[in-house]
C-alpha cells in the first residue's frame, strides 16, 4: 500500500466497443482513482463510436481537482491526434497490427 503523498500507478485496460456508455463507465472509473496515476490502454478496444469518443475527450480533457492523473497508450494514429490537441497524454505504444502497417 502506498504512504500518504504517494501516487499509486493503475493501468485500466478497455476491451470491445468504446461507445457512449462505455466511456461514462470509465470517465465514472477516474474519478473513483483519487491521485492515482492512471494508464487507459486501448490496445484491446474492437470499435470506436463517434459519440463514446466525444464523451471520454470531453471527460479526460475537464480540468477537475483531486482526480487521477491520466495517460493513454494502444490509441489508434487518428484518435491520437485529437487527444493531443485536447492536452491529453499519448505515450507511444509498440506497434499494433490492427493500428499501424
Amino acid at each position: 500500500m502506498p504512504r500518504r503523498g504517494t501516487f499509486a500507478e493503475r493501468r485500466i485496460r478497455l476491451a470491445g466497443v468504446l461507445d457512449g456508455s462505455r466511456a461514462m463507465e470509465v470517465a465514472h472509473r477516474l474519478r473513483d482513482q483519487g491521485d492515482a496515476a492512471l494508464t487507459l490502454d486501448f490496445s484491446a478496444v474492437q470499435g470506436f463510436d463517434a459519440f463514446g469518443i466525444d464523451v471520454l475527450l470531453r471527460e479526460l480533457s475537464a480540468p477537475r481537482r483531486g482526480t487521477a492523473r491520466v495517460r493513454c497508450c494502444g490509441v489508434p494514429p487518428c484518435l491520437a491526434e485529437l487527444m493531443r490537441q485536447a492536452g491529453i497524454p499519448v505515450v507511444p505504444s509498440p506497434r499494433h497490427p490492427r493500428w499501424e502497417p
